[in-house]
């Protein structure tokens, strides 16, 4: 094979392992920041099954040397394999999260997002202050989801102030709380009913 092609070969495995390694940290940060959540679950093994693929196809790039492919390829199998499972029960155990509704601050800096979740057996809603400033932006709790009691969404969010957000919860109760947005912390929490 031509030598531009091994080229083309070792960028494509290397990218796919760099794809790889960026996806487990932002996908363990991804509950502060909000934007890594768009990464599929899925994104690691699959990267690493594209790897090992690839070294399989190392003898046909011209190199004869079984050991030099096929010790990197098991390896990488290998470590796959234990992940595969939990993925899969990491996808069963999230519940299918929608969007309910959208406030935006008076400066628009910020976005009060009410996410209705279903698990099937449960259903929950929380309400989650949001910056609105690129992929490193950041979101907190207002209103947790709280398991084991299937809540109602707020029938009102509201900001009334850059840095005050008022709930009103399903039987009429109007609950407010602070947060300080250049460290995304909210005082306090508001609890469900």
């Amino acid at each position: 094979m031509p030598r531009r092609w091994r080229i083309v070969w070792l960028l494509t495995v290397a990218a796919l392992l760099m794809a790889a390694l960026a996806a487990v940290p932002a996908l363990y940060l991804s509950e502060r920041f909000y934007r890594f959540q768009e990464i599929p679950l899925w994104a690691p093994p699959l990267c690493w099954i594209a790897t090992a693929a690839l070294l399989v196809l190392v003898p046909k790039l011209g190199w004869r040397r079984t050991r030099a492919w096929l010790v990197p390829a098991a390896v990488l199998a290998l470590a796959v394999l234990p992940v595969l499972p939990l993925m899969m029960l990491s996808a069963i155990a999230s519940g299918d999260s929608k969007v309910v509704a959208v406030e935006v601050s008076s400066d628009g800096r910020h976005d009060a997002v009410t996410q209705y979740v279903d698990f099937g057996i449960d259903t929950l809603c929380a309400v989650r202050l949001r910056e609105r400033r690129g992929l490193f932006s950041r979101q907190t709790d207002v209103w947790p989801a709280r398991e084991g009691r299937g809540q109602q969404c707020p029938t009102q969010v509201s900001f009334t102030g850059n840095n005050t957000i008022s709930i009103i919860d399903a039987r009429g109760l109007e609950m407010t709380t602070h947060f300080d947005a250049d460290r995304m912390q909210v005082a306090q929490l508001l609890p469900p009913p």
